[in-house]
């Protein structure tokens, strides 16, 4: 005949051991928050001091007709046989996103002709610029998409409000 386990106090820990034990386990992790928090805000990364400079290069014309944005550049390789995808680095730089009606702005620069302008505006799109407006050589004008998907993903949705 088997023999049954007494229900002492060796077979639980007591409520006291418990509470304990997730107070202590409570607490680190609160520490390792306030640690990183603390390493991050007095030792910047590149990429952190890159964004805070974004105001200053995407410049003026952009506070007043735009939006300033950081605009990443990825290559991708596809191959069919056998299929795999493969993603380059992203290069960051800073650019601008124009708003519509002020496109006009670009056309007197000559970034973009009439029939660019109609292009974009057909499928509901604007446009979007990386460089220096000044330097016609090297400013890259795109017609660009705003897509809601993307932007659901890091604003959360609103919650109704309460009566």
């Amino acid at each position: 005949m088997a023999r049954r386990r007494s229900a002492g106090f060796a077979a639980s820990p007591s409520k006291d051991d418990t509470g304990l034990k997730v107070a202590i386990a409570g607490a680190i992790f609160i520490l390792g928050i306030g640690i990183g928090v603390a390493i991050t805000t007095l030792n910047p990364a590149q990429q952190t001091v890159d964004a805070t400079r974004l105001e200053y290069l995407a410049g003026r014309f952009c506070t007043n007709f735009g939006y300033a944005a950081v605009v990443t550049t990825s290559r991708i390789y596809v191959t069919l046989n056998p299929y795999n995808v493969y993603v380059s680095q992203s290069d960051s730089e800073p650019g601008c996103v124009v708003l519509p009606n002020n496109w006009n702005q670009l056309q007197q620069r000559q970034l973009v002709s009439n029939e660019d302008v109609q292009r974009c505006r057909s499928r509901l799109n604007t446009f979007g610029y990386t460089g220096s407006l000044d330097d016609s050589q090297n400013v890259r004008v795109d017609c660009i998409y705003e897509s809601k998907d993307a932007q659901a993903a890091f604003i959360p949705p609103s919650q109704p409000s309460q009566p």
